[in-house]
């Protein structure tokens, strides 16, 4: 059961991240000899296996990314690249936790044995009827985790001030940095006890389930935000203009208020956050001659905190017009 449990829930972690990526690393790590496939899953370590991953996996970055590039059509091609990319979901989690019944069972001896008489795969090299109940567990949780994420993404978005076309490679780099984190901590947890697989899989469930809760109780807070200061610019503009730019241009909204130490520091942080914005560019276009989505995910990652910030620091200021009863 150990074994069963372990291989479902690490076919789960597609749901949680990016599935081609998740896919990728298992492959390069299997085909350099890093880790050991079970004989029926030995395909995934083939050159044409990557070699097709590969391009999955590029086709379906390459619009999230292109959308800041070229809005429009970009944000569409990438909304149909979603929707297609869903479909192989189940199927993904489905390779994902076969592949980690070998793994797990060649990682910790204890467990050989079971990977045999436990008949997840049969001697002639098929999937056997063990094999089928991970293959059918796994897609079930990955596509249940991958429904949630979809949905709770919206809810981000309007809470974080997330919008447009900065959407897309946002989400789309904490995706594929969320698939690398979660394959180093899975086979990490795995060398100590393939158990903490189920409850890393479990607490990813809560988690998400979490951010989607507490995205559409934001939301409906974001709204009624978004109304007042709509409001605020015709019954109070100063005040409704002044929390625009600053969430825009930090500290700027606080000096029409005369909150010259808190304007200050803001100001001094936006220039310092542009200063840095700049200055990792180079490098960034450099790396991605080797590895091109590098750069556009600095650039999704700073305009995330650059957005974060100024959302943040223009609640603040309303909060503290109402405070001064100001507003």
């Amino acid at each position: 059961m150990e074994l069963v449990l372990s291989a479902i829930a690490a076919g789960g972690l597609v749901g949680a991240s990016d599935q081609f990526l998740c896919l990728i690393i298992l492959s390069i790590a299997s085909r350099f000899g890093w880790i050991d496939l079970a004989g029926p899953m030995s395909f995934m370590g083939s050159d044409w296996f990557v070699i097709l991953v590969i391009i999955f996996w590029l086709l379906s970055i390459a619009p999230a990314y292109a959308s800041l590039l070229s809005p429009g059509i970009m944000n569409v091609i990438n909304s149909i690249t979603n929707f297609l990319s869903a479909f192989l979901v189940p199927l993904s989690s489905a390779l994902l936790g076969l592949a980690s019944a070998g793994v797990i069972a060649s990682m910790n001896p204890d467990l050989k044995q079971m990977l045999e008489t436990m008949y997840i795969f049969t001697p002639q090299g098929s999937v056997g009827a063990t094999g089928v109940a991970i293959s059918a567990a796994s897609a079930t949780i990955g596509t249940t985790m991958t429904v949630m994420k979809g949905a709770a993404k919206p809810a981000v978005s309007a809470t974080t001030g997330i919008s447009g076309h900065a959407a897309a490679p946002i989400y789309t780099t904490i995706e594929n940095l969320m698939a690398v984190g979660l394959m180093a901590l899975a086979y990490w947890l795995t060398t100590i006890n393939p158990w903490l697989l189920v409850a890393l899989t479990v607490l990813l469930f809560l988690l998400i389930a979490i951010i989607l809760v507490y995205g559409f109780i934001q939301m409906r807070r974001m709204k009624r935000g978004i109304a007042r200061v709509l409001e605020l610019t015709q019954t109070h503009p100063r005040a409704g203009l002044a929390i625009i730019t600053e969430s825009v241009v930090w500290g700027t909204g606080w000096f029409a208020w005369k909150g010259w130490a808190r304007g200050t520091v803001m100001l001094l942080a936006w220039v310092l956050f542009i200063t840095i914005a700049i200055a990792v560019q180079p490098p960034a276009l450099a790396v991605g001659i080797v590895f091109a989505p590098f750069p556009l995910m600095v650039i999704a990652l700073l305009v995330l905190l650059y957005l974060y910030i100024g959302v943040n620091s223009a609640r603040a200021l309303m909060g503290y017009l109402s405070k001064q009863k100001i507003i």
